[in-house]
């Protein structure tokens, strides 16, 4: 399996792509992207699912672009951020809807299938309210939930600074500590560091 990372738009927001034997999952396209659209032509890689580990336009808005040219990847994003993906309810900062095929409930326990690697949806509300990990042994796509030494924003609408911090030290910290973290935004991370040294959250 592989992952690579694209820092994409002004924002700087991460979208990884993870591949393993031709097909790939699409984690948090932000922006329209020749770069990423170059790398899975490139590698010949088939898009099973693009996911949104939550709805802020940063993390969403090259999803329309990847489905026209996948139109079989499912498109999966959390229920509770479902407002930010209809530009017509006044929140979403795109011109546009983004369609999503498949909306994941925040008590329902879903997975995604790569090849031999499952990742599970973990739900962390706080930067937004259907806030969201995804994670397979060893590897955690922390989203805007947890960065390096630091978490997401919660001075945003409908974000909370306790659920952030509930969310990081009852479903993150719990990890192996050796958990690898790549989030939505700079460098990777492992869940021992930010244990000892996220001033923000410390176990």
């Amino acid at each position: 399996m592989k992952i690579e990372r694209f820092t994409l738009g002004d924002i700087r927001s991460n979208c990884y792509i993870i591949s393993e034997k031709g097909h790939a999952i699409v984690v948090d396209p932000g922006f329209d992207s020749d770069k990423v659209k170059a790398y899975l032509t490139t590698n010949d890689l088939t898009i099973d699912v693009i996911y949104a580990t939550h709805g802020h336009f940063d993390h969403i808005g090259g999803i329309n672009a990847l489905k026209d040219l996948y139109p079989n990847a499912l498109v999966v994003a959390p229920l509770n951020d479902r407002v930010f993906f209809d530009h017509t309810q006044g929140i979403s900062r795109l011109p546009y809807t983004v369609h999503v095929d498949y909306y994941v409930k925040p008590d329902e326990t879903y997975s995604i299938k790569l090849g031999d690697t499952t990742f599970y949806v973990i739900h962390t509300p706080g930067h937004s309210p259907g806030g969201t990990c995804l994670y397979s042994q060893g590897i955690l796509i922390s989203g805007d939930t947890l960065f390096r030494e630091t978490v997401g924003r919660t001075d945003l609408y409908m974000s909370s600074f306790e659920q952030i911090k509930d969310s990081i030290l009852r479903k993150l910290y719990i990890l192996p500590e050796d958990t690898v973290c790549y989030p939505g935004h700079g460098l990777t991370t492992t869940i021992g560091h930010e244990m000892r040294y996220n001033a923000f959250v410390r176990k």
